[in-house]
């Protein structure tokens, strides 16, 4: 159950400076896009269409880094509430990890099948399986862990030790008032 909150609690402060790193480029590549170079903004092309969502995007982000820190702590002191937040944080990273695969997995074989990078020809193709095959491990890597954080956080281990606080809460609540 440690392992468990301490992992939410340094994935939540990681995501935390993410999201604010996520501000900064964005800051940076709209101060890029609007430095009278021609070039610049066509060069940023896509990059500078997304950052314009960065804001919004950094403080979902910035939330549930917040919620993730603040549920593993209390996860830590036992409380029921923050062994469903887990439990839907994992969830959600799940689902994130499969709309990242899909998306990877998109770009990687357009990327490769482009024949070009930076308007000189290069045949990518090569790289094209090499690529997938380490998208889809690193998805894995991301994913399994989930997967056991979820399985442990509906486990019976953890509902008893949930329980036996509650318990404990109740029955010590009750003394203090006698």
């Amino acid at each position: 159950m440690r392992l468990i909150a301490w992992a939410w609690i340094l994935s939540g402060l990681l995501n935390g400076f993410g999201a604010l790193a996520g501000v900064f480029s964005a800051g940076l590549l709209q101060g890029l896009a609007t430095t009278g170079v021609p070039q610049a903004a066509q060069s940023l092309g896509g990059a500078l269409g997304t950052s314009r969502y960065a804001v919004a995007s950094a403080l979902f982000q910035l939330a549930l880094s917040v919620v993730a820190v603040l549920a593993g702590i209390d996860f830590l002191r036992l409380k029921a509430w923050a062994r469903t937040a887990l439990e839907w944080l994992s969830w959600l990273s799940l689902a994130y990890l499969a709309v990242a695969m899909i998306y990877w997995w998109r770009f990687w074989n357009a990327f490769t099948a482009s024949g070009s990078f930076a308007e000189v020809s290069v045949d990518l193709a090569p790289y094209r399986t090499p690529g997938l095959i380490l998208g889809v491990l690193l998805i894995a890597a991301l994913a399994v862990p989930l997967g056991l954080m979820i399985r442990a956080l509906r486990g019976p281990a953890v509902r008893r030790a949930l329980a036996a606080a509650r318990a404990g809460a109740v029955a010590g609540g009750s003394e203090k008032g006698v």
